[in-house]
C-alpha cells in the first residue's frame, strides 16, 4: 500500500495535479476502498490588502474575461484555493493546507504571495488580487438576492457573470471612481448565478461579479459553502435582541 501511495504521489507531481490524485480512494489490502487520504483545504484565511469585487455589477466583457472595477480593502480575507491562478502558488498552497493539516491565519503560501506582490498570472507579477471578505456583507444579507438560472422558462437577464475569485488586478490610472480604484481581470461563466443587485441584469450594460447559484440557501438567506467566520458575521448582521425561549416539551400539543 505504501508503494502504491508513493507511485501515485510521483505520477501526480509529474502531471501537476497531485492534490486531486491524492484525494482519490485507495484500495486496501482487504479489497475495500479506503476513504480519501488527503484533500486540499477549500478556503484559507489571510490578512492585509486585497481587491474586493462583491459590489461590482457593471463588469465589461472581453471574450472569456471581464474587467471589473473593484474596491481596495485592508482586512482579513478568504482565498478559495482552487481559484488561485498562480499555478505554482496554487500547488504549494494545496499541498501545505489540507483537511488533515489546515493552515492557520496567514500560514498559506498564497497569503505571502498576495502580501508581497509575488502572485503571478501568465508570468506577470501582480500587486493586487481579488479575494473574498465580509466588507458590506450585511447589506447583501439584508437585501434581495435573485436566483438567475439561464435555463429557466421565461428567464430574462444576463447570460454571463464574472468570477473574480483569484483574479489579478491593477491600479486604474485615470481614476473616475475613487471608491473603486482597482481593475480586475475576471473569468466569465454562463452557469446559474446569484443576482447580487436584486436582479439578473448587470448595470450600465455590463455583467455582475457574483457566485454560483448553488452556493446560496434562499431559505436561510446565507451561503451554503463553509466560509470561515460566516456564522459570526451573520450574527453581527442580526438586530440586537433576545431570541424567544423554547417552550417546554409538556406544553407542546
Amino acid at each position: 500500500m505504501k508503494a502504491k501511495l508513493f507511485l501515485c504521489f510521483m505520477a501526480c507531481v509529474a502531471m501537476s495535479y497531485w492534490p486531486t490524485c491524492l484525494s482519490q480512494s485507495v484500495e486496501r489490502a482487504d479489497g475495500k476502498a479506503h476513504p480519501s487520504i488527503v484533500e486540499p483545504q477549500l478556503f484559507v484565511e489571510c490578512t492585509g490588502w486585497h481587491a474586493l469585487c462583491s459590489a461590482s455589477t457593471d463588469c465589461q466583457m472581453h471574450g472569456d474575461t471581464a474587467d471589473c472595477d473593484c474596491l481596495r480593502v485592508k482586512e482579513n480575507h478568504i482565498v478559495e484555493t482552487d481559484a488561485i491562478q498562480d499555478i505554482a502558488i496554487k500547488l504549494m498552497t494545496q499541498a501545505q493546507c489540507t483537511n488533515r493539516h489546515p493552515c492557520a491565519l496567514d500560514d498559506a503560501p498564497v497569503c505571502k504571495a498576495i502580501q508581497y506582490g509575488k502572485y503571478k498570472v501568465d508570468h506577470v507579477p501582480y500587486d493586487w488580487v481579488s479575494t473574498f471578505s465580509y466588507r458590506g456583507w450585511c447589506s447583501l444579507l439584508n437585501g434581495k438576492v435573485a436566483a438567475c438560472d439561464q435555463s429557466a422558462e421565461g428567464y430574462s437577464g444576463d447570460l454571463y457573470w464574472a468570477v473574480c475569485d483569484g483574479a489579478p488586478c491593477t491600479e486604474i490610472q485615470n481614476l473616475t471612481n475613487p471608491s473603486k480604484p482597482l481593475s480586475c481581470r475576471c473569468r466569465v461563466q454562463n452557469t446559474p448565478f446569484l443576482g447580487t443587485n436584486g436582479s439578473c441584469t448587470g448595470d450600465n450594460g455590463g455583467i455582475m461579479s457574483s457566485s454560483a447559484l448553488a452556493t446560496w440557501d434562499f431559505q436561510t438567506n446565507t451561503y451554503r459553502i463553509p466560509l470561515p467566520g460566516l456564522a459570526y458575521v451573520q450574527s453581527a448582521c442580526t438586530p440586537l435582541r433576545s431570541d424567544p425561549w423554547p417552550e417546554p416539551e409538556s406544553s407542546k400539543p
